[in-house]
């Protein structure tokens, strides 16, 4: 997709899982998904790398019925981090 940033906003350019590090078996997780939100994400960088476990094989996972608090913990930390970098807003490189 053109546009897309190749690296995370909260992880940079490492490839391991956000939560435990581990750096194998990794699936990128997109923070804001759904309709048009997955290519919002992948083009400001708002997705981070997690194990299965936490993104889709158990109930924890960010996709799964326990991983609520999850999901909205990485939204939180991902609106933050674009808040440090645009403090003005997502306005803010505006003319």
């Amino acid at each position: 997709m053109q546009g897309s940033r190749k690296v995370s906003i909260l992880q940079g350019e490492e490839k391991s899982c956000y939560l435990t590090n581990c750096d194998y078996d990794l699936q990128k997780h997109h923070i804001y998904f759904g309709c048009g939100m997955k290519d919002i994400s992948d083009k400001h960088g708002f997705w981070v790398w997690l194990i299965p476990a936490y993104h889709t094989t158990t109930d924890q996972g960010v996709h799964c019925r326990k991983g609520h608090g999850l999901e909205m913990r990485l939204k939180r930390e991902c609106q933050a981090a674009f808040e440090k970098d645009h403090p003005g807003g997502i306005h803010d490189n505006c003319g």
